[in-house]
């Protein structure tokens, strides 16, 4: 039953970002400069990057004690 309402809750979130980016994104006006694309591509990888040396460090954290 907890799986099912996680999934349901992620589900909805997914549906709400979904409509807000459809509906609102258009009202928001971003300039198209180097910057702001450098870090539109590569925050996904960095962001994911950094969970996994997170995860990295505190499984070697826990394998010391």
């Amino acid at each position: 039953m907890d799986t099912f309402v996680f999934v349901l809750k992620v589900l909805l979130l997914s549906i709400a970002l979904s409509l807000l980016i459809k509906y609102a994104a258009p009202f928001v006006t971003i300039a198209p400069t180097t910057p702001i694309v450098i870090t539109a591509i590569l925050l996904p990888s960095v962001t994911i990057l950094l969970v996994l040396i997170g995860r990295i460090v505190q499984a070697s954290n826990s394998n010391n004690v």
